[in-house]
């Protein structure tokens, strides 16, 4: 069982839903979007959230019946127990290795922008080891971390959107819905993907204090994040126009290099929020840990999954630095979210949806 002192709370669920995706994707999702569907990227964002909210759906449905059994028993009562013993494993994998590519994507864009000189690992380890000091103290440090930060998120995030209104040319966004069907499918594809992180909510309901309302609250956050994607698409095209948004690695960073605020205070913005982005990353990381460190010690039959945490940590850090470059990490990612993402993030919670509601009519 779930110890009593480490639950959280409904508005900590949110949190956790809204800030584990969002990461290095925001970066790089306008130029991903601007090649696929030109200049309707926004319509495929709405799309691919109103996907993440049917299986955000499913997933409350499955916790509202099984809860408050833990996730790996839950896939065992609908699989039977080897089958849900290799699901597990899937799932634990997936976090591990995106916890190891994450950490990767955020030490070469650091590394690009910021310590120039300084080698990948020297990066990496400091950066994984402050996520695993907060993902070994439980859910609850780190919904508690997560209520720290969400308020500087949210000033920061509304102070660019005020400084780029104003300056932009949205007349670039034109023309609208003259798209190919299976094109804005693709689109669609890639800004489901861009949602991925809200998959740790399978994970979450046994920590829960009162799951009624986790849709609700979820389906709150994923239309928050899907708001936010579509302004900065919306923004990176408006200045940058579809052809040059394309060529560029990092549009939402050029967006940001590119203000100019009056005011010698603030001159700087761009590292600003350089910073907010680090901490989103920490946010993202510091959750994918400590989820595949639960699903770990569910399997390994451990009451406490904080030596689990530290036992994986040569594995995080040797994938970390398999790619050869951000190239490779991207193309990497990219890999994995269409195999192993496709079953975590789309497959797995509409078939234990489908599992579901199959036994309870048979019950």
């Amino acid at each position: 069982m779930v110890p009593n002192d480490d639950k959280i709370s409904q508005f900590q669920v949110a949190l956790i839903v809204f800030l584990t995706p969002i990461g290095v994707g925001i970066f790089t999702l306008p130029s991903t979007l601007a090649k696929d569907v030109e200049t309707n990227g926004w319509l495929s964002l709405i799309l691919g959230g109103l996907v993440c909210l049917l299986e955000i759906y499913f997933i409350c449905c499955i916790a509202k019946k099984y809860s408050p059994a833990k996730f790996t028993d839950v896939l065992k009562q609908l699989f039977g127990k080897f089958l849900g013993t290799i699901f597990a494993v899937i799932i634990f994998i997936y976090f591990l290795i995106f916890s190891a590519l994450e950490v990767r994507l955020f030490a070469e864009t650091t590394k690009m922008y910021l310590l120039y000189k300084t080698p990948l690992e020297y990066i990496i380890i400091p950066f994984l080891f402050l996520g695993i000091i907060l993902a070994r103290c439980g859910i609850e440090p780190i919904a508690r971390f997560f209520e720290a930060v969400i308020y500087l998120v949210a000033i920061t995030f509304i102070l660019v959107f005020l400084l780029y209104l104003p300056k932009s040319d949205y007349s670039n966004l034109l023309p609208v819905l003259r798209i190919h069907p299976l094109k804005l499918l693709k689109g669609v594809e890639d800004s489901f993907f861009s949602f991925s992180g809200f998959e740790v909510l399978l994970l979450l309901f046994p920590f829960m204090r009162d799951s009624k309302k986790s849709f609700k609250v979820s389906a709150i956050s994923i239309m928050l994040i899907t708001f936010i994607y579509v302004v900065i698409f919306v923004q990176c095209i408006a200045r940058f126009g579809v052809d040059y948004t394309k060529t560029l690695l990092y549009p939402t960073l050029s967006l940001i290099k590119s203000s100019d605020v009056p005011g010698a205070f603030i001159e700087g913005i761009e590292g600003l929020l350089f910073s907010l982005w680090i901490v989103l990353i920490f946010t993202t990381l510091a959750m994918f840990i400590f989820a595949y460190s639960v699903i770990a010690g569910d399997l390994l039959k451990q009451k406490e999954a904080k030596h689990i945490v530290i036992l994986f940590l040569p594995a995080v850090y040797i994938v970390s630095l398999l790619p050869d470059n951000i190239a490779s990490t991207f193309e990497l990612v990219d890999k994995l979210i269409k195999s192993l993402g496709y079953f975590v993030i789309l497959i797995l919670p509409t078939l234990m949806f489908i599992v579901s509601k199959i036994k309870g009519e048979r019950a």
